[in-house]
């Protein structure tokens, strides 16, 4: 019944029938300390979890910043049928020539197979574009590796529109060639408007639109997963850098003030002011239930789901919202090669 629930409620939003539909997470993805009861709180409707536990060094080599539960949090997530694929992230780049990239691989591989993960999550970012085809490289090379083992890859990837005057390291990662050796495809559809940058939205229907119509030029739709921001900013008398802030917070302070906050017509964004004597003047954009509905409507239902970033302190009802309008249950078989 909640699967046929769910079909019609996609149909009754003008889409066509999905056969699966998964909502991913990244954890620890904040540094508020309710992440972690949000997402074991949810298990029924977060299908992925990224860790986001490892990183190399500059030569390849694996560091854990796992603590000392990851085995027992890794178990009790799997037993409450989640995928747990960890996210490997780096802004290093020299790893990728012989013969650190095929240390780093054969790392990559203990790694998954040694701690019973279903597979990993590869968040390279900001490389140069120099390392285009050696990147692309790497990811087939691990994609053979993880596959024959019964292990699942998702790689996470910036956000671009085209490749013509996209940011570099936008433009150094092939979507191609990526998005046909990995089984889930992450794009990072936030910070259009980044902390460094003046007030602004998160991420725009109208850009994140044209973000997944570049993506579906270049990958099968049920692959590509369109990342959810859960959080906001908070800009100091309007000006950058802004800092990052949470629902909780943000309500907190309309509460405390009375304030009447406006909404982006574009984003959906709740946008507060607050102007409050006595106190530095803060604008806040930030992300609620309401804004997350908005988003979710605007995405093909053909897609492979939804990665979040921000657990933590967000709108409570973002995982009502979630139960209620995805239009098929999670199918993790049909990422299997």
């Amino acid at each position: 019944m909640k699967r046929l629930a769910a079909l019609l409620t996609a149909l009754l939003l003008g889409a066509g029938s999905a056969e699966s539909w998964c909502v991913a997470v990244w954890y620890p993805s904040s540094d508020h300390a309710g992440g972690s009861a949000a997402l074991e709180d949810n298990l029924d409707v977060i299908d992925i979890v990224y860790p986001f536990w490892f990183t190399p060094t500059g030569d390849g080599r694996i560091l854990s910043q796992a603590g000392s539960s990851w085995q027992e949090r890794t178990a009790r997530w799997q037993e409450g049928g989640a995928l747990v694929l960890p996210s490997v992230f780096s802004t290093l780049s020299g790893f990728l020539k012989e013969p650190e990239v095929s240390s780093h691989l054969a790392e990559l591989l203990e790694l998954a197979e040694e701690n019973g993960f279903d597979g990993l999550d590869i968040d390279y970012e900001m490389f140069p574009l120099s390392t285009l085809e050696p990147f692309a490289d790497f990811i087939e090379r691990l994609a053979d590796g993880l596959h024959a083992r019964g292990l699942l890859l998702s790689v996470t990837v910036h956000a671009k529109t085209h490749d013509t005057d996209a940011p570099e390291s936008a433009r150094a990662q092939d979507w191609r060639r990526l998005a046909a050796a990995a089984d889930i495809f992450n794009l990072m559809t936030y910070d259009w408007t980044n902390r460094t940058e003046p007030p602004g939205p998160v991420a725009p229907v109208s850009w994140v639109s044209e973000v997944v119509g570049y993506a579906l030029s270049k990958a099968e739709p049920e692959k590509i997963f369109v990342g959810v921001p859960f959080y906001g900013y908070s800009w100091q008398r309007g000006r950058p850098p802004a800092t990052t802030t949470n629902w909780e917070a943000a309500e907190r302070m309309v509460s405390s003030f009375d304030l009447e906050p406006e909404r982006d017509a574009d984003s959906g964004e709740l946008l507060i002011d607050l102007d409050v004597r006595g106190l530095a003047r803060q604008t806040i954009t930030m992300s609620d239930a309401t804004t997350l509905e908005a988003r979710l409507q605007a995405l093909p239902r053909d897609l492979g789901g939804v990665a979040v970033w921000g657990l933590g302190g967000e709108d409570p009802l973002n995982w009502h919202v979630l139960r209620e309008q995805r239009p098929a249950s999670c199918d993790a078989e049909r990422f299997r090669q």
